[in-house]
């Protein structure tokens, strides 16, 4: 079967079947593993606590584009998108490898310029840049890898259980908004650009959230990569569960609305890239997050009993709606 026929994600089911079955169990670094395959992030024991590793890869003409897209914002995005994954754990950042695969035509400093972002993004999180490596290609690809650690328990994928709500923090959706606005030149006020052009090219949602959120009793979450409807099936997958998201509970942002009208609704649910976190939590804990919290997560939707990855959308009077949520997947038709 070719890779565009099974997808991106049963690709990775079938890597992490093979693991399971060639690698030896009894080895003591397999014995420490936490979590493998199948979220945010890998996780071991270690004497201070769980660490955590992730790792991400963003390739020219595929994840950016230098159209609308400069060296120093791509590289605060190259690394805020694995500070995310950390944070959605439960953990804080520490060490980061970054390797590079460049055209011989580029120019140094545009490379240096590359890391002036990911090292202000970098110091803000008091993570440091330990290595990496460099190689030849067509188009520019960014790799990198980021470890973190977590002084307490952290959060998955594979712990939502019924009687759960769902909950987000943020808009997700204004990523989207801005990949379409910078690629098809949509005419936009200064501050719908502004918003939009930043949520795509420089996210910065709070990525101080996770630790406390795991700290507080939160035991579920992920962070918006894929889309918001498709990250929570990866949690019902994971879990065994299913959800029901309430469509009028949706933090759909109001210039979101204006700009993008009937599309806005399937932009929040399926855009991706918003790296806000997604997360499920019994109403008592959810409770405490929101006295916890200055900017307090929105509920759109509770955990359920069903067929794991059933999502169903409810409209305001509870009617269902079919909406595509299907999300990003690398080798097939990205919404």
């Amino acid at each position: 079967m070719r890779i565009a026929e099974i997808g991106e994600f049963g690709l990775i089911t079938k890597i992490a079947a093979l693991i399971d079955e060639i690698s030896d169990g009894q080895s003591p670094a397999r014995r420490d593993l936490l979590l493998g395959i199948g979220d945010d992030a890998a996780a071991w024991k270690s004497p201070g606590g769980i660490e955590l590793i992730t790792t991400d890869i963003l390739v020219e003409e595929v994840h950016f584009d230098f159209a609308y897209t400069d060296w120093k914002n791509l590289g605060w995005k190259s690394m805020a998108i694995n500070i995310s994954d950390i944070n959605s754990m439960g953990g804080r950042p520490r060490y980061a490898l970054v390797s590079l695969a460049l055209p011989g035509r580029g120019e140094a400093g545009d490379v240096l310029d590359l890391y002036r972002g990911i090292l202000e993004i970098s110091n803000t999180f008091g993570i440091a840049v330990a290595g990496g490596n460099i190689s030849a290609s067509d188009k520019v690809v960014i790799n990198i890898t980021l470890t973190g650690l977590a002084e307490g328990n952290i959060m998955t994928r594979s712990s939502a259980q019924p009687g759960d709500l769902v909950a987000v923090f943020g808009f997700p959706g204004l990523s989207s908004a801005g990949r379409k606005a910078l690629s098809q030149f949509i005419d936009l006020d200064a501050d719908a650009l502004r918003i939009f052009k930043n949520a795509h090219i420089r996210p910065s949602p709070d990525f101080n959230n996770g630790p406390l959120l795991a700290s507080l009793g939160v035991k579920t979450a992920i962070d918006i990569s894929d889309g918001l409807a498709a990250d929570l099936t990866h949690i019902c997958m994971a879990s065994g569960v299913a959800a029901t998201l309430h469509l009028n509970n949706l933090p759909v942002h109001p210039l979101l609305t204006r700009y993008f009208g009937r599309d806005s609704l399937k932009m929040c649910l399926a855009g991706g890239e918003d790296y806000q976190l997604l997360l499920t939590a019994a109403p008592d804990v959810l409770k405490r997050v929101n006295s916890a919290l200055d900017q307090a997560p929105v509920v759109i939707g509770e955990i359920t009993e069903g067929q794991p990855y059933a999502v169903s959308l409810l409209d305001e009077a509870g009617n269902p709606v079919h909406i595509d949520f299907s999300g990003w997947d690398h080798y097939k038709h990205p919404n």
